[in-house]
């Protein structure tokens, strides 16, 4: 179980929770489901009243009623025979498709409880094309009725909203046609550059679709040695794809051109000539000094300009 979960900053901008989520206690719990300690990779964990109580200050009647609210808004799923939780989209928004996540995912799975979440994680995992080993078996295919409600509370019907996801940022997955990145370009940017988050996993998604995985791999190497982050990756990248660069074989000719074209710059360089003064044998011209005058010849000087006036 990881010691934090990332949730991005525009959450509070996002439809269901400006529109839906109108008081601060359903804001607040809605944040407190996506980032307790009991939260796993897969989406679906233990619930704990008393301890939901003790960490938020809401009372047993405010949490029960604000999870029938995210029942029926379609945003999690609570089995009261097991405590459990699902948070629906969970799994879109916190991407598995490395291979140790997706092996994280394998052994949660094994603690999940409520046979119905189980089977619609896996179902999820092999939709999203997230490299879990679990197979769906078919103990796992019939539906496992599980409680909607604590303590039925009557709700108004939902109204449809623009965007009821966990976010309203992230993109959808990549379409089925467009080519999938493979695992590596996924784990090459956790090893150089930290956790990967479903974010970051659908832009490395599609710059893998613009410039393919050899490509994106190459660029976060680039960045790596440099001791750069992701975002100078991006910037060569950018630059490849303004280029139409496909393959390594095209960004080594690129390399090649632009080395070439910065040593004939710096061949083609006008040399200034050097100035007398700078050069090591110069030597200053000798000082001509004018003597003096005596008073008796400035005098005669200045009665023969009267005398020409």
């Amino acid at each position: 179980m990881a010691i934090y979960r990332q949730i991005h900053t525009t959450i509070w901008q996002d439809n269901f929770v400006g529109d839906v989520l109108t008081e601060p206690p359903e804001k607040l719990f809605w944040a407190y489901l996506l980032t307790n300690s009991q939260t796993t990779q897969c989406g679906v964990y233990p619930f704990r009243m008393r301890q939901a109580q003790f960490d938020t200050g809401l009372t047993g009647d405010e949490i029960k009623s604000i999870i029938n609210k995210l029942v029926q808004y379609e945003k999690i799923k609570y089995s009261t025979e097991n405590n459990e939780i699902m948070i629906i989209n969970w799994l879109k928004y916190n991407s598995a498709r490395s291979p140790k996540v997706a092996a994280v995912i394998d052994k949660e799975l094994l603690s999940i409880k409520t046979l119905e979440f189980e089977s619609e994680v896996i179902k999820k995992c092999l939709e999203l094309k997230y490299p879990i080993k679990t197979k769906l078996s078919d103990e796992n295919t019939v539906s496992i009725p599980y409680g909607y409600s604590i303590d039925t509370i009557s709700q108004p019907e939902p109204e449809p909203t623009q965007n009821q996801n966990i976010t309203n940022t992230a993109t959808e997955p990549a379409d089925e046609d467009h080519a999938t990145a493979t695992p590596d370009v996924y784990t090459y940017y956790q090893e150089a550059f930290g956790v990967l988050n479903s974010f970051v996993s659908e832009n490395l998604t599609q710059w893998v679709n613009d410039l393919g995985d050899e490509l994106v791999v190459e660029a976060m190497k680039r960045a790596a040695l440099d001791q750069k982050g992701f975002r100078y990756a991006e910037g060569i990248m950018k630059q490849w794809a303004k280029k139409n660069l496909k393959t390594l074989d095209d960004v080594n000719a690129d390399d090649v051109r632009f080395n070439n074209s910065s040593r004939s710059k710096r061949g083609n360089i006008k040399q200034e000539p050097t100035p007398e003064w700078a050069k090591p044998d110069y030597k200053a011209p000798e000082k001509i000094e004018t003597p003096a005058m005596t008073d008796a010849e400035f005098m005669a000087l200045m009665e023969g300009d009267q005398d020409e006036n």
